[in-house]
Order: C-alpha cells, then structure tokens, then sequence
C-alpha cells in the first residue's frame, strides 16, 4: 500500500545486494541432560522445528548446538570437545556450539539464525538479551519457531520476552530442585568432588548410578582411607602441629617439605604448597562427615559460606582421620593465630565498636596514650600495639562490657 505511484524496480537501490542473494541461515539449539533429555532426540527434534522457518528448497548454512546447561554465561558455552559430542551419536551436523556462531556472525558468515525457542539460546534471561542484541546490531536476524509469524513486531516481541521470563523461573526452578538433590546426596554420605588428601574414592556398589552428561552412568562414590597410610599420619600431624604447637601455615609448610619420605606428595603435586596446607586444616571430611556447600562457586567465586550453611551427612560417612573434637578445637586455634596477624589497634578497635565501648583518649605523652573505656583507664604505647597488649585490652574490654 506504500508502493511508489511508477515501477522503480529497475533503478539501483530499489533493492540492496544482501536482500536479493539468499538468506544464510543457521540452526541453533541446546539441551541439557540436567532435564532428563537425551540428546539424539531432542536436538533432532529442534531441528525439525525450526526447519519450518525456512523457505522452500532452502537449506541451513550450518549447524550449532550444545549439550549443557543453560544457565551458563556466554564466556563459560560451547566447552565440551569435538570428541564428546561426536560419541553422542546425534544424527545432526555440528559446526560448533553459541560460541561458534558468534564468531561466525562477527566474520560476517550468517544472515538469520533460527531455533525452536528462545530458551533454547540460553535459560538465563540475560546472556539471551545478549546474544540476541549481539546479532541484531551486527544485522542478523533471530527467529524462534514457537513465535507467531508476519504482522506486527510487538506481538512477536511480547511472547519473546515472556519466554525469556519463563526460561529463567525454569533455571531457577532446576537449581532449586539440584541443589536439593546435592543436599540429599551429601546427607547420605556420597563424596563431592576429588578426594581430599589421605583418602581414595571408591564405588558404594549399592547405591544407583547418576546420569551423566555424554552418556552413561557416573556411579555413587564415598571416601576410603589412602592405601598409603604415610598420608594419614600426615594429616594427623598438620592437625596436631596446629592445635598443640600452635604452629602457622609456614613452620608446618616447612616441616613438611623438610621430610618428603614421611610426608609424601599427592598425585601431581611437585611440592608441599601453603594453600594445601591451609585447606587441609580447614576440610571438615577428615572428621567421617560427609560435607557439601562450604563454598559456592557460581554466586559466591568461590569464596567460603558460613559454617552455618554447610550442609553434613546424618551420620559418619567414611573413616575418621581426626575426631571431630579436634578438627573443631584446630579452627579455633586457626581463627586466634590469624587474629594475631592483624593490627594490634585494629583488632582493639573492632572488639570496643563491637561492645558499644568508645575509646576516648584523655591524656598523652611522647611514648604513651591515656585511655577512657568502659570506666576504666587504659595505658597504651605508642605506635604498633603488640599482640600480647592487645589480647589484654580485649580482654579488659569483654569484662567491661
């Protein structure tokens, strides 16, 4: 109805070049077996799906699908090698996974991408906005086979974002649901990760396999002592250089380099590191329990959680290697000899704010301050407070308040 009142067709510019050669499409789809799906069907199956969105006789430019969650970010897609995918069996090409079609869109390969939905790209609604901003501003077009097609963009637009609003309370939903199954699998004593040192993982030959990623069963693990019983007696004696001798990091570091025979390397370790050392006095698996949730690797980086949040098997799950009285009077000892580290005022002033307590200097000279605290006078030096000092003002401070 808006066409001009002659025929321009034949002038230049009536159309560019890149709307008269044929459109090169690419077909985009992922699954994960996190939903109880099996590859060979379901990427088959999107396939089919967003096959109707091509014209007749056309054919897709290339292939790109994951198998893998979701809910990953961009930076973290497209990480399983061409190995694993090729043992998946899926009767279906693949050129790469999201990753690669972004570099095929960036290198300007691809004209219209196309998918069975949006969820498919990704779960979380965020790295979904971006690929889809990333090909609209490079001048691809992203089309998904379950929106409706021809007339307006807002109705279009309006079921896009509903599904990206869905497929994120779905991711939300599946993370619920799996940390609940990793709680549970914890609380029945099941290992979480690689053995920690002085124990080997072996198979609880009663318990069912779990699904894994490409194929096959992955089966249920708990933790056994190391055959080589050298690693046990080490770890029993880091724990008991800590909370008897009251040694730090480095001395027990140094204890253990200076005596490999006695203390011998794990596998592929080269040297007795600080960072072992410390997380082997803090791993609370040498105490027979099961633990799961001491740190949170995808919303914490890594760091630990409260203690409060670990979640621990209902009963001893493998061997004791330090009885959990110690372990728990080795944290203790941990948390005072890294108190010791800070500075003597610091810790002063974060234990008197932490009782309401003001410290008000009264009076000085050249070497000392005069203090009022809690109704008492405190006399204090100059300068770094020493440790000693500051255990006792604490002190002083807690019998005050």
């Amino acid at each position: 109805m808006f066409d001009p009142p002659i025929d321009l067709s034949d002038l230049p510019g009536y159309q560019t070049a890149a709307s008269t050669r044929p459109a090169r499409t690419a077909f985009i789809g992922r699954c994960s077996t996190k939903d109880n799906q099996d590859p060979r069907s379901s990427i088959a199956g999107q396939l089919a799906e967003a096959s109707a969105l091509l014209t007749p006789g056309e054919e897709f430019a290339a292939y790109f699908w994951d198998v893998e969650s979701g809910m990953l970010g961009l930076d973290e897609r497209s990480q399983g090698s061409a190995d694993d995918y090729a043992r998946l069996g899926v009767p279906v090409p693949r050129d790469g996974g999201l990753r690669e079609l972004l570099e095929w869109v960036e290198r300007g390969e691809i004209d219209r991408v196309v998918c069975e939905r949006i969820g498919r790209v990704a779960r979380d609604m965020l790295p979904s906005l971006q690929v889809e901003h990333h090909l609209a501003s490079r001048g691809v077009t992203l089309e998904c086979a379950n929106e409706p097609r021809g007339g307006m963009t807002t109705g279009q637009l309006g079921l896009r974002r509903a599904e990206q609003v869905r497929a994120e309370i779905t991711r939300h939903e599946l993370l619920e649901m799996s940390m609940r199954g990793q709680r549970q699998h914890a609380a029945n004593g099941y290992r979480h990760g690689p053995p920690c040192y002085g124990y080997i993982a072996v198979v609880d030959p009663d318990a069912p396999p779990a699904a894994n990623r490409f194929g096959g069963g992955r089966p249920k693990m708990r933790l056994a002592l190391h055959p080589d019983s050298r690693r046990v007696e080490t770890v029993q004696e880091v724990f008991r250089l800590r909370r008897v001798e009251r040694l730090g990091d480095g001395e027990i570091l140094r204890m253990l380099a200076a005596d490999l025979d006695r203390h011998p390397l794990a596998e592929g370790q080269v040297l007795w590191r600080r960072a072992r050392v410390q997380r082997m006095l803090a791993q609370p698996k040498y105490t027979g329990y099961q633990v799961f949730n001491r740190c949170a690797a995808r919303t914490n980086r890594g760091r630990s959680n409260p203690i409060a949040d670990w979640v621990w098997s209902r009963k001893p799950a493998h061997p004791v290697i330090v009885p959990l009285g110690e372990w728990r009077e080795t944290q203790l000892v941990t948390a005072r000899l890294r108190e010791r580290r800070i500075s003597g005022w610091e810790r002063v002033n974060a234990a008197a704010a932490q009782r309401g307590i003001r410290l008000t200097p009264a009076r000085e000279s050249d070497t000392h301050l005069l203090y009022e605290a809690a109704g008492r006078r405190l006399v204090l030096p100059r300068g770094e407070l020493p440790a000693a000092v500051a255990d006792e003002v604490i002190a002083l401070l807690e019998a005050g308040a």
